[in-house]
C-alpha cells in the first residue's frame, strides 16, 4: 500500500465510512432476523424418514451459516465504523497543523510541505517544527486507520467466510449420516504476528477471544516481545517464556559444567576455566536475572505489575516491569537506566524506585491533573555498559557503541506503546514521558531523535550527554526537555556526549536542592549520581509532576548570579552544578 499523503488525509471521508458500517450492520441485523424467524420452520414432525433428515441437516446448516455470516458483517461493520473515527481523528490532528502553519504565516501544502503565505508573521523558530509533527502525526494516524481496517475486513473474511460443500438432497444412508460442513472444518491456522508495533496491534486486533488465548498459550515467543500488542497479552505470554527459559538455561549450564578440560598443555588448567567461563558466567548472571523477575513479580502488594518484556536468548539478560495496569494508563513513564544496569543486581531497587514515583505521579494526576491513572515502566532494554568493559570497543561506557546498539530498541518500545495505546483509548491515548539516568539519557537522547512516534516530555538526570547538538533535535514539544543535576555528580559534569543539556536554554532545569513543594512537604535534597529517584526528594516531585503532565509544579533550579572564587565575596546561595572542562 502506498504511503498516504496530507492531501489524502484532507480528501478523506470518516462520514461515508460511518455510513457504510450502518448499512453493513443493517445488512447483518436483517439476516439474522431471517435467520431466527426460520429457525422453527423445519420439515416438522409430520415428515419422517430419510428425506426429512437430510432436509432438516440441510436447514440446520442454512440457519447456522445465515447467523455466521451476519456475525462476521458485524465484525466488518465494527472495524469500518473504527475505521471512520480514526480517520476523524487525523483530520483533527491535521486541523491543529494547519491552524500552527496559518499562525506562522505559511499553508500545509497536500505534500506535506511548508508554502509561504507572503504575509509572513513573527512567531516561534519552532513553529516549521510543531507543524511537521502534527502534519506526521496525521499522516501517520490515517495511514494506520487503513491498515488496520484492511487487517481486520482480511481476518474477518477469512474467518466468517462460509462455503457449505454441495450435499445431495438423496436420502442418506444409516451407514453413511449427514455430517453438517462446520464439523468438517478444521481450525484456523494463525500466522506469526507480521514486523511493526502497528501492523502487530491489527493482526491481535483480528483475533478472536479464543484464537488469542490459543496463541499465547502455544507461541508466547510471538506475543511476549512484540511492540505494540496489550501489555495483559504480554505478560501472560512473557510468563510463559519465563519459566521457558528458566528450564533451557540451567540445561545448558549443566551440561557446559560438565565439559571435559583440555589438558594437552600443563597451563590450560589454568587458563581454560577463562577460556569456557564467559558463556557460563552469562548463563548464571541470566539465571539471576530471571529469579529476580520472578521475586518482583511475586511481590504481594496488591499491585498488578506487567513483565512487559523479556529476552534471554542472548549474552546479556534484558526485561521490563511496569508499576501497574499499563492497558489502563492514561500517562507512561518509562525509566531508563544507564552504566552497569543489570537485571540481577538492579531489577528490585529499579523498580521500586519507578514505582514509588508513578504512584505520586498518580497522586498528582487525579488532585491537580487529568486524573487518568499514571504507570511507571522499568525498562532493562538494552545491554547497558559494565565495568569490565571500560576497555572493551564498542562496549565502553566512555564510548556511544551500547547506546547506538540499544536506543532502537527504546524506539520500538516507545512505537508499540504508541500503538497500543491508541488501540485501547482511540480517543485520547496515553500520553509517553521519558526519565532517562545516566547513560541511559544518552540512549534516551538517540531515542527521541529518531522517534517515529510522539513523546510528551522527557527528564534526564546525572546526564553526560544526549548525543545531540540541539533541543530540536530530541522532537520534543517546545518546553518540555527537564533537566536534573546534583551539585556534586561527577557525570553530569563531564558532557561526553555533545552538548551539555544542563546548559541548554531551550530546556526546563529542575531544581533537585531542599525545597518546599505544593503539597505542604519539603523536598529533600538528592547529592551525587544515584539519589535522583530518592523518595521525598525534590528530585522524585519533579520526575512524578512531568510524568503526571502537572509540569506547573515543577521546582525550577532557579539562575545563580555570576561569580568568581577569585572575588572577596562568598559564593551566592544557589544551585550552581559542577563542570569539568
Amino acid at each position: 500500500m502506498t504511503a498516504p499523503t496530507i492531501g489524502d488525509v484532507r480528501r478523506a471521508r470518516p462520514d461515508a465510512l460511518g455510513h457504510l458500517a450502518t448499512r453493513v450492520g443493517g445488512h447483518a441485523a436483517r439476516l439474522r432476523a431471517a435467520a431466527s424467524a426460520r429457525a422453527t420452520s423445519g420439515p416438522g414432525d409430520t415428515w419422517t424418514g430419510p428425506a426429512s433428515s437430510a432436509a432438516g441437516g440441510r436447514h440446520t446448516e442454512l440457519m447456522v451459516t445465515a447467523r455466521t455470516v451476519a456475525d462476521g458483517l458485524d465484525r466488518c461493520a465494527a472495524a469500518i465504523r473504527a475505521a471512520g473515527e480514526q480517520v476523524a481523528d487525523a483530520q483533527r490532528t491535521l486541523d491543529q497543523a494547519e491552524r500552527a502553519a496559518r499562525a506562522g504565516g505559511t499553508h500545509l501544502l497536500d505534500s506535506g510541505a511548508l508554502a509561504s503565505t507572503g504575509s509572513a508573521l513573527p512567531g516561534s523558530p519552532d513553529t516549521a517544527v510543531v507543524v511537521a509533527r502534527l502534519a506526521e502525526r496525521a499522516r501517520a494516524d490515517y495511514g494506520a486507520a487503513l491498515f488496520t481496517l484492511r487487517a481486520r475486513l482480511t481476518a474477518a473474511s477469512g474467518r466468517y467466510a462460509v462455503s457449505p460443500p454441495a450435499q445431495s438432497m438423496a436420502p442418506h444412508s444409516s451407514s453413511a449420516p449427514w455430517s453438517p460442513w462446520w464439523s468438517q472444518a478444521s481450525p484456523t491456522s494463525i500466522s506469526p504476528p507480521p514486523d511493526g508495533p502497528i501492523a502487530a496491534s491489527a493482526w491481535f486486533a483480528g483475533l478472536s477471544d479464543i484464537e488469542r488465548d490459543e496463541v499465547i498459550r502455544s507461541h508466547p515467543e510471538w506475543v511476549g516481545p512484540r511492540d505494540g500488542l496489550p501489555a495483559w497479552a504480554r505478560d501472560r505470554a512473557n510468563r510463559l517464556v519465563l519459566e521457558s527459559a528458566a528450564q533451557r538455561l540451567m540445561a545448558e549450564l549443566a551440561a557446559r559444567r560438565d565439559e571435559p578440560t583440555d589438558a594437552d598443555q600443563p597451563w590450560r588448567d589454568v587458563l581454560r576455566p577463562q577460556l569456557r567461563s564467559r558463556r557460563v558466567i552469562e548463563l548464571i548472571a541470566a539465571l539471576d536475572g530471571l529469579r529476580a523477575i520472578k521475586e518482583v513479580l511475586a511481590t504481594d502488594d496488591g499491585r498488578r505489575r506487567q513483565l512487559l518484556s523479556l529476552d534471554a536468548t542472548g549474552g546479556t539478560l534484558t526485561a521490563a516491569v511496569t508499576s501497574g495496569d499499563l492497558d489502563g494508563a492514561g500517562h507512561v513513564a518509562v525509566f531508563v537506566p544507564g552504566f552497569q544496569a543489570d537485571v540481577a543486581g538492579d531489577l528490585a531497587s529499579y523498580s521500586r524506585g519507578v514505582e514509588a514515583a508513578a504512584d505520586l505521579a498518580d497522586r498528582l494526576s487525579r488532585a491537580h491533573g487529568d486524573g487518568r491513572p499514571v504507570v511507571g515502566v522499568t525498562w532493562l532494554g538494552y545491554a547497558a555498559p559494565t565495568v569490565l568493559e571500560v576497555v572493551v570497543p564498542g562496549r565502553s561506557v566512555a564510548g556511544w557503541g551500547p547506546a547506538t546498539a540499544g536506543s532502537p530498541a527504546l524506539g520500538s518500545l516507545l512505537a508499540g506503546l504508541d500503538a497500543a495505546g491508541r488501540a485501547a483509548h482511540p480517543q485520547e491515548p496515553p500520553r509517553l514521558v521519558l526519565w532517562g539516568h545516566s547513560y541511559g539519557s544518552l540512549v534516551t537522547g538517540l531515542a527521541l531523535r529518531d522517534a517515529t512516534v510522539p513523546v510528551a516530555a522527557a527528564v534526564v538526570f546525572g546526564s553526560p550527554g544526549m548525543g545531540v547538538d540541539t533541543v530540536a533535535q530530541l522532537r520534543l514539544p517546545p518546553g518540555q526537555l527537564y533537566v536534573e543535576e546534583a551539585l556534586d555528580d561527577v557525570v553530569a559534569a563531564t558532557s561526553r556526549f555533545a552538548a551539555d543539556p544542563g546548559l541548554w536554554r531551550e530546556a526546563t532545569q529542575l531544581s533537585v536542592a531542599q525545597q518546599d513543594l505544593p503539597d505542604g512537604s519539603v523536598g529533600r535534597v538528592a547529592h551525587g549520581h544515584e539519589e535522583y529517584l530518592t523518595a521525598g526528594s525534590t528530585s522524585q516531585w519533579n520526575l512524578a509532576a512531568v510524568a503526571a503532565g502537572t509540569t506547573d509544579l515543577v521546582r525550577r533550579r532557579a539562575p545563580c548570579p555570576p561569580w568568581s572564587p577569585l572575588s572577596q565575596q562568598p559564593p551566592p546561595s544557589c544551585e550552581r552544578p559542577m563542570r569539568l572542562g
